[in-house]
């Protein structure tokens, strides 16, 4: 790449002690100084002299890049936009961020996956994220679109990682079929978004991606998905290590026997799970999901409901791997003793939020007992 650029002699015709200490910087130092950079200011340091165009051409700048449609400047968030092919073939990650409400970003992410199918990439990862409140009658057809075309172009896609749970929109099973089957190396498929319609993912749909992709081992799905076919395939002995299955629960679920997940656990012993419960889900049901010999390391509750009986049971059943927990519900007296005692048992968690106002001695507690603690949202 030969950016057309003033030189680096020019850079420095008056010289500062401040451009001194750049020009001292090695290309390394500052390749890694711009990969923190949004795009945009990517963009901007590969024009300020050749030494950061060197420096910003670089793979490792771009390995990770998110693409943001949102902003107030469309004239300059197009031009920058046609701009990313001559970076497209250092990208790996790519995660493209837009609020949904408005045309012109949703017009700008969907070019952003056209220019896939159109150029030369190594995009492996594909992250997409719609944020802001959704139109009315939206089904973001034209982000669905470009992704279809984009796997249909032969030769284009080998995603290893795709993650679509930020997309409030129904995937049908034949968007998904079609993800797999064009993208046999997957090894992560994360599709249990919330979208706003009836979701039609079906289990036999599950069983087939499983089948098309053998290298799968983390899977994200609604609980409505899984069926005893589903278990059969993680079960069967030519499959590899499978590692992270995180499910969406919404009420209209299956019943698995405890003895498959026995079964399946048994086979991937390293397997981890993820749990979230939406806020139709009655109670009844959470405890029938809810099994003690599920290695459960992430688990959010958003029912408005008393969690009191809940909480002591998670305490009890799941605090040699529970890490994470979210939990929007109704604050009780018994609620803050039940998470009190919830620190003192799950000692490893690493993440707490609750959305409710607590006691001292909840904030207290969970500093207290749970030192890997990293993230927290306890107020009072």
């Amino acid at each position: 790449m030969k950016p057309h650029l003033e030189s680096r002699a020019s850079c420095s015709k008056m010289s500062t002690p401040t451009q001194d200490f750049w020009n001292c910087v090695p290309e390394e130092i500052l390749a890694h100084v711009f990969s923190y950079l949004p795009f945009e200011d990517r963009h901007t340091a590969f024009q300020v002299c050749q030494r950061w165009a060197v420096s910003v051409s670089t793979r490792p700048v771009w390995s990770f890049t998110e693409i943001n449609c949102n902003t107030d400047d469309h004239m300059n968030k197009s031009c920058v936009v046609q701009r990313l092919p001559q970076f497209l073939c250092h990208i790996t990650h790519l995660k493209i961020v837009f609020d949904q409400l408005w045309e012109v970003n949703r017009r700008h992410a969907a070019q952003t996956l056209d220019m896939l199918a159109w150029q030369r990439h190594r995009v492996r990862a594909l992250t997409i994220v719609c944020c802001g409140r959704s139109p009315d009658f939206y089904s973001c057809q034209e982000i669905l679109y470009s992704f279809r075309r984009l796997c249909l172009t032969k030769g284009k896609t080998d995603f290893h990682y795709i993650d679509f749970r930020q997309i409030p929109f129904t995937l049908d099973s034949r968007l998904i079929r079609l993800i797999a089957s064009s993208n046999p190396n997957l090894h992560t498929l994360l599709v249990n978004n919330h979208p706003s319609g009836i979701k039609i993912l079906r289990p036999e749909t599950i069983v087939e991606v499983l089948r098309v992709c053998p290298k799968l081992s983390a899977l994200g799905i609604y609980h409505a998905s899984l069926s005893e076919d589903v278990f059969q395939e993680l079960l069967k002995p030519s499959r590899g290590p499978f590692l992270f299955l995180d499910i969406f629960c919404e009420g209209l679920d299956r019943y698995i026997p405890e003895e498959l997940w026995s079964a399946l656990i048994e086979k991937h012993p390293q397997l981890r799970v993820g749990l979230e419960f939406g806020p139709m889900v009655p109670r009844w049901k959470m405890s029938s999901i809810l099994m003690p010999n599920i290695p459960i390391v992430a688990l959010q509750f958003n029912t408005f409901t008393y969690m009191m009986r809940e909480i002591q049971y998670v305490a009890d059943s799941y605090s040699r791997t529970l890490e994470r927990l979210v939990l929007r519900t109704i604050p009780s007296d018994d609620l803050n003793v039940s998470l009190i005692e919830l620190a003192s048992k799950c000692v490893r968690l690493k993440e707490i939020h609750c959305s409710f106002a607590v006691r001292q001695g909840v904030i207290d507690a969970f500093l207290l007992c749970c030192r890997g603690l990293t993230r927290y949202t306890l107020s009072m």
